[in-house]
Order: structure tokens, then C-alpha cells, then sequence
């Protein structure tokens, strides 16, 4: 009997299972030893920064009648060992209408990758591929949405505040389509221009493949 309680029971400062670490969460954080708790608030706070020096969001009072939506955190380990956090918003309890209206982006056609290619090989060019980090925060939105501020960094004497969202962020409904208007104007400034039939400089990984002869 004893034996099955301590299996139905764990005990409370059993530390977060390691296999998953995406399903960790900011509570998991909290029960690790002090030196990891460090290491993983630093990496928090690094992307806290990065969010503020995009501009991606301030810190207001939440209007009458507005409900500001949650997030959480996600963690990973990079290849590297660098630990890795990212805030996300729970996209699912945004309200059709108020956050958001289209949220539809296109995405590149498996056919149209084949054929830049096999073109390439043919003609004997360089493929290149570029990965934009954090590519969502560039995108702006143009609703007015609302964010609860994050788990354990909230603004001390300010915690009834919220996040108005001025860009896009992880996890947002229309953070796809905010992305995808923003690429489309910078490319075109390039002298890029798209395909009429099927876009070929974006796919739904932000993969954008250029050619050169």
C-alpha cells in the first residue's frame, strides 16, 4: 500500500521530467536547484529584451470591457546546450472579431521548390537558404490586442497591467499573416516580385530561397 501511495503521490519537490521539455513550466522552473532556476530565468530575461528592443509591446492599463489574453513560457535546449525561452501567446483564447479577423498566409507550393531547384541544378547556380530569427516580432499588427504580462516578470507595483501588443508575437492567430505582409513590402522594395501563380519566396518556416547565377 505505501509502495502504490508514493507512486499516486510523487513528492513535491520531485524535479520536471527531462524527456519533454516543451511541456515544462514556469512552476517546473521554480522547483529545479538554484543555480538551473538561474540559467533558465537568464534566459527568460534574454528574450524579454529581445521583445523590448523590437518594440513589441507596453506596458498599459486594460481598457473597460477588453480581456487580455494568456501566454506561457516554452523551453528548450538547443544543439549547443544553450537553454532557450520563448513567451507565447495561447492564441486560443483570442476572440474572433475583437483579436483578430483574417489570419490566412500563404505558404510556398511544394511544386514551385522542385522546380527552383531543379532549375538551379541545371544551370548550375547556388542555392542559398535564409532563417530569420524571431521572424514573427517583425510582423505589425493591426488589431488592438491585450496580453497578460508574463509569469514571474511581472512589473513589481504594476502587476494589474497589461501587455498592449504593437507586433506580432509566437502563438497569436494572425502572427503567420502579420509575418507574411511584412516580408511581402520588404522584398518588394528589394525589386522582387512574386510569382502570379504561386508565392516562391516564402514558405511556412520563413525559408525564403534566392537564386544567383
Amino acid at each position: 500500500m505505501n509502495f502504490l501511495l508514493e507512486k499516486a503521490v510523487p513528492p513535491h519537490n520531485e524535479l520536471p521530467n527531462t524527456s519533454d521539455i516543451r511541456k515544462w513550466t514556469f512552476r517546473d522552473i521554480l522547483r529545479m536547484p538554484t543555480v538551473q532556476q538561474k540559467e533558465w530565468k537568464h534566459a527568460c530575461r534574454e528574450e524579454l529584451e529581445s521583445l523590448q528592443k523590437c518594440k513589441v509591446y507596453e506596458l498599459c492599463e486594460l481598457p473597460p470591457g477588453r480581456k487580455a489574453i494568456k501566454n506561457r513560457w516554452v523551453f528548450d535546449i538547443k544543439s549547443d546546450g544553450r537553454k532557450k525561452a520563448r513567451l507565447v501567446a495561447k492564441g486560443f483564447s483570442q476572440v474572433e472579431g475583437v483579436d483578430y479577423n483574417e489570419i490566412f498566409s500563404p505558404v510556398v507550393r511544394f511544386e514551385t521548390v522542385r522546380m527552383m531547384l531543379a532549375t538551379a541544378a541545371l544551370e548550375n547556380w547556388n542555392v542559398s537558404a535564409l532563417d530569420i530569427k524571431t521572424a514573427f516580432l517583425y510582423g505589425q499588427l493591426d488589431e488592438e490586442i491585450y496580453m497578460e504580462q508574463p509569469e514571474g516578470f511581472k512589473h513589481k507595483g504594476q502587476e494589474h497591467k497589461v501587455l498592449l501588443l504593437r507586433r506580432a508575437i509566437y502563438g497569436l492567430k494572425q502572427a503567420a499573416l502579420a509575418w507574411w505582409k511584412e516580408l511581402d513590402q520588404s522584398v518588394k522594395q528589394l525589386g522582387l516580385n512574386a510569382c502570379m501563380l504561386m508565392p516562391v519566396y516564402l514558405s511556412v518556416d520563413m525559408l525564403m530561397v534566392h537564386l544567383s547565377s
